[in-house]
């Protein structure tokens, strides 16, 4: 076996335009076959991260209604609400999941209870759908270094009382301009409605026409608009110092919560986000399905280059079948060629995907506003390095060094 690296290697060096030339073409292929896995990742991650930060948290807390909704909803953890008739098995559900809480500050890293409901905003022109969210400064900076908040224009809500801040595209959408005083109608707890009246102070970018609809304003503006007792909450996100824990972490307190009632239930992330994991690996698989369309129309021209060589080498491989070597050992002199060329370009191509991940990663890959955004869960994409792909894409570069001889 070694003398047919030792005739392999040879070859390599005597013949340095045709290693160039396959070299060159393999350094492109492998670039672009581990940048769209890095890619892929990005936006895998990307559409979790943000279901994490703005809908569940590792694990979730919610009101035991949100149980009769498939996980296929994407939007099912938005729909968990109390029954204000069962208000003394409410309050002892929160204090267990209170003192739950307060056992556990080893496993915990940050916990927000989140004030939450739907409504309408109403200039007395217009009037569109909005999900009204109650926050404090500490949520609110937590969402901001997450980027799933960016401050356009504006201040914060936490100016004075009756601020709000809607997005960029519902403000030009409606003609609102920062210091206007808009209306506020949503239904409260009890099955009444109640209106507000709100003045803008700021203006959040908005990706997409469902990030447009969301109205932050502070968490007791909040509670006044829905009449809702400050014990009470639509859900909790719970987030943890290990993510990986997150499962038995919400087993563990959903037996608990329910030893005494079923009002209150919790999930991990990896259930309650079945719509959202499905949605990521699925548009992973399809980028990378394309990309390894065209990875392919490269490797049979590669192919074509290799018999074209092979053709001018028929006198070498005819010496070598004249002094002993069978077919199977000519035919492992090539593949080995082609597999030491491949590991050593695809090395190249490595730290060259590292480099340019380490570049984007400050700014990511701008894809603009509306459904595209939406469905990628930004504005732009942040490629991820994932080491397990190098394994995945060695594998393919073997299967090609397998299909060239």
């Amino acid at each position: 076996m070694i003398i047919l690296f030792k005739i392999a290697f040879r070859n390599i060096l005597k013949n340095s335009k045709r290693t160039l030339l396959i070299g060159l073409t393999l350094v492109i292929t492998c670039t672009v076959l581990l940048f769209s896995f890095s890619i892929g990742n990005g936006i895998r991650r990307q559409i979790l991260d943000k279901y994490r930060d703005t809908q569940s948290g590792d694990v979730s807390v919610v009101w035991s209604n949100v149980k009769k909704i498939d996980t296929s909803d994407p939007s099912r953890l938005f729909f968990s609400t109390y029954d204000f008739k069962k208000d003394k098995e409410n309050r002892a559900a929160i204090k267990r999941l209170d003192k739950f809480i307060n056992n556990n500050p080893e496993e915990i890293k940050n916990s927000i209870k989140c004030v939450r409901g739907s409504g309408m905003l109403d200039t007395g022109t217009f009037a569109s759908y909005s999900i009204i969210l109650g926050v404090d400064e500490a949520e609110l900076a937590y969402l901001q270094e997450k980027r799933a908040f960016q401050l356009a224009d504006g201040k914060l809500p936490f100016t004075g009382k009756y601020a709000i801040v809607i997005s960029d595209d519902a403000a030009k959408s409606n003609n609102i301009s920062i210091g206007d005083w808009v209306t506020l109608d949503s239904s409260t707890s009890t099955g009444f409605v109640n209106t507000q009246e709100h003045q803008v102070v700021g203006l959040y970018r908005s990706s997409s026409d469902f990030d447009s609809i969301y109205v932050y304003m502070t968490r007791e503006d909040a509670l006044e608009l829905f009449d809702q007792s400050p014990d009470y909450f639509q859900s909790v996100r719970i987030f943890l110092n290990d993510p990986d824990q997150a499962g038995q972490f919400a087993d563990r307190l959903d037996a608990y919560l329910t030893e005494s009632s079923d009002v209150l239930r919790a999930e991990s992330i990896s259930y309650s986000s079945e719509f959202y994991n499905k949605i990521a690996i699925l548009i992973k698989d399809l980028f990378t399905m394309f990309v390894l369309f065209i990875l392919l129309i490269i490797a049979i021209g590669i192919r074509s280059v290799v018999r074209m060589n092979l053709f001018e080498r028929m006198k070498e491989f005819g010496t070598l079948r004249a002094i002993g070597f069978k077919r199977f050992q000519a035919f492992l002199v090539i593949f080995l060629e082609i597999f030491i060329m491949s590991l050593f370009f695809f090395a190249a191509a490595f730290f060259i995907n590292i480099g340019l991940i380490a570049i984007l990663n400050n700014h990511g890959i701008y894809i603009g506003k509306g459904a595209v955004a939406y469905a990628l869960g930004g504005e732009s994409i942040y490629p991820v390095f994932e080491f397990y792909d190098t394994f995945t894409a060695l594998i393919m570069i073997t299967l090609f060094s397998l299909f060239a001889p």
